[in-house]
């Protein structure tokens, strides 16, 4: 019997560079370096001067330095995981691999094997991998669209969050690593406790520092730095044309439903349609046309309930630009939901700029 076979007998736990395939861990040696420029570069993509996001900021970099797990809580478009980029760069794991992984963008069946890996047999075809929680090993992970996370899964991150430890699927040896967890969502947790769709006792874990982002309507001339600098960003190799009054204006006014996010179509949009002397000429919309939501008159006797699904997912998409998030708030339905109506629907796929 190997000395391995002993440990294992001996319940033990599992080194975590045993759960790290070769090809993983050179992978993950070779990309720290691309990691960290692009965590460093996360201060400067923030952008803007207001006093709402500054106090963000703040409580952000006082949080770097605690090793405490951390919740986000934001719109969506805010700039959630920038932020948590920010938040890794300046803690005292800079340098260690910042990984992510969004909750609601893995298939359910897949998200357990995503999150803590698997072991070669573990299903059919299995040939082992490791999961996001290995790959961050000394590092920060973000779980971004915490909010979506499955109930079955809910019990296995919260004992990571207690023991440190998980297990892969399909082994019977804890792994013990070293991370620190930042979980974003653009959803109250609060509120999905109260609705049984989420652990009261998992909030409370994840809870330990709370932070929020300002929406971008909450943020002043912020929007007017923003738009420049996405204008910049968008007229390369050229200078941008400046942005004509009236734009300024109308883009102070506009609410920003899909705040940053929104801002960048928008200004993507107004680039491409510039004639060359100031970006916002007349009639520039701001946001995709698309009925309004508060307009009933495509309501008729005999609409199947079918139809008026299919009809309000489709306005409430375009009032939204698209934006499936935003339209799962506004539906108040998961962002999972919202991806399977639009497949049994028979809806088109996600629009291009």
């Amino acid at each position: 019997m190997t000395g391995q076979q002993n440990a294992i007998e001996a319940g033990q736990m599992l080194p975590i560079a045993q759960c790290v395939p070769a090809n993983a861990k050179a992978s993950t040696r070779t990309s720290t370096a691309a990691r960290t420029a692009v965590s460093t570069a996360a201060s400067n993509l923030i952008i803007g001067s207001s006093p709402a996001l500054l106090q963000a900021l703040e409580r952000a970099r006082q949080a770097a330095r605690s090793d405490a797990d951390i919740l986000l809580e934001a719109e969506s478009g805010t700039g959630k995981e920038l932020l948590a980029r920010l938040i890794h760069d300046e803690s005292p794991r800079a340098g260690k691999p910042f990984v992510g992984i969004n909750c609601a963008a893995v298939p359910e069946a897949l998200l357990e094997s995503e999150m803590f890996g698997h072991v070669r047999g573990a299903f059919t075809g299995a040939v082992g991998t490791a999961g996001k929680f290995a790959l961050a090993a000394g590092g920060t992970l973000l779980l971004d669209e915490i909010g979506e996370l499955p109930l079955a899964l809910q019990p296995k991150l919260l004992r990571f969050l207690q023991e440190r430890e998980f297990y892969r699927l399909g082994d019977t040896r804890p792994v013990k690593v070293d991370v620190r967890v930042i979980a974003s969502t653009n959803r109250s947790l609060q509120l999905l406790v109260t609705e049984g769709r989420f652990r009261e006792d998992l909030y409370y874990r994840l809870n330990v520092i709370p932070l929020a982002l300002p929406p971008l309507r909450l943020r002043g001339d912020d929007v007017i730095e923003l738009a420049e600098s996405f204008a910049a960003k968008f007229s390369t190799p050229h200078p941008p044309p400046p942005l004509s009054e009236s734009f300024r204006a109308a883009l102070r006014a506009h609410p920003w439903p899909g705040n940053v996010r929104e801002l960048a179509n928008t200004m993507r949009r107004a680039v491409a349609m510039c004639d060359g002397a100031q970006i916002g000429g007349p009639g520039l919309p701001l946001s995709h046309a698309g009925p309004a939501l508060g307009d009933v008159r495509w309501l008729r006797p005999g609409l199947s309930l079918r139809e008026l699904e299919k009809t309000l997912l489709q306005i409430t998409l375009d009032a939204t630009a698209g934006n499936r998030t935003h339209a799962a708030e506004l539906l108040g339905i998961s962002l999972r939901t919202v991806r399977n109506k639009i497949r049994q629907h028979g809806l088109p796929p996600r629009r291009a700029l």
